[in-house]
């Protein structure tokens, strides 16, 4: 009888140390052609990157005013409000603060920001930045700056100037805002290969915000008055007219708060500033990553042609 073969798998297989020193082998002698690619990706991924823009990042910190306690008191008032179409100030500085985000990112509001001049000019046709100067340089393609108006040649659905729609993209492309939910700061920050520009157009939509969100308030709150003032004489109810007195109340101090503070919704804790160092790209990287997929793809190259290309000569002959 033939005794069954055992294999014993502490043994290292012999093949594996020839496969690997033939892999070896085969890319040695390619090294000059692996050397060739990587060096050509190299140059490119260094051309590429030179040919980017500088782009700098303006950045503040913020947080939501507001007395918690005095609405956590006029909680109580809810039901009647709500009946008067009353707005009672919010219980939570989370929806202050949704409410803020939501309107910077609006459609309404950026076209409310791009009626100041200069903006949109700036948002879409920004060539590049003059350090000396420390001016924009707009494209003559697109934006004439000598006579102010716009150039570009748009397809359709597009026109020659920049609609919301299409500032919106650019726009939001280039902010960043988020909220954090343990202390309620809100962080926002510009982007644009002007320092100067990101600054004074994070600026501009901090105090904008504000002003938008104060003259909303003042607008609900006067109809709030009116509306109260007129109940208030047509009930003979103590409870009611108690109630109806808080809301007044309420309204009266949002009234006296919208006018006299102009960091009204939005405080700055950390204001906006000139950046001085770029924030992207990093050339470096770049160059690196593209030199690393060169040499990648290289011995890929190496690999594909001895055992595809190699093997098919191979079973031709």
């Amino acid at each position: 009888m033939m005794e069954p073969e055992h294999t014993n798998q502490n043994y290292p297989n012999p093949n594996s140390e020839i496969d690997l020193k033939e892999l070896l082998g085969f890319l040695w002698e390619g090294k000059k052609l692996i050397i060739v690619i990587t060096v050509v990706f190299s140059l490119c991924s260094i051309f590429y990157a030179l040919s980017l823009k500088d782009y700098y990042r303006s950045e503040a910190i913020l947080s939501i005013s507001g007395d918690s306690e005095q609405s956590v008191s006029l909680s109580r008032f809810s039901g009647l409000a709500s009946i008067a179409g009353v707005n009672l100030p919010s219980t939570s500085a989370e929806n202050k603060g949704a409410l803020v985000q939501e309107t910077i990112k609006s459609r309404a509001f950026l076209k409310h920001l791009i009626t100041f001049e200069g903006i949109l000019p700036s948002l879409m046709a920004a060539k590049t930045f003059d350090v000396k100067a420390q001016a924009l340089i707009f494209d003559d393609n697109k934006y004439s700056v000598k006579t102010n108006t716009w150039v570009r040649k748009a397809k359709h659905p597009y026109q020659s100037i920049p609609s919301v729609l299409e500032a919106r993209k650019e726009y939001l492309g280039n902010m960043v805002i988020s909220q954090d939910q343990t202390t309620g700061f809100i962080t926002i920050s510009i982007e644009h290969i002007s320092p100067v520009f990101a600054k004074n157009f994070l600026d501009l939509i901090i105090r904008e915000v504000n002003a938008l969100l104060r003259q909303k308030d003042l607008r609900e709150s006067s109809d709030a008055l009116e509306f109260l003032t007129t109940e208030i004489s047509q009930t003979s109810l103590i409870e009611i007219k108690s109630s109806i007195n808080q809301l007044i109340q309420t309204q009266l101090q949002t009234q006296m708060m919208a006018r006299i503070n102009d960091d009204y919704i939005l405080r700055t804790i950390e204001p906006p500033f000139i950046p001085e160092t770029k924030s992207k790209p990093s050339r470096s990287i770049i160059v690196v990553l593209g030199a690393m997929l060169g040499g990648i793809l290289g011995i890929f190259w190496i690999l594909i042609r001895h055992y595809l290309l190699g093997t098919e000569k191979h079973d031709a002959g």
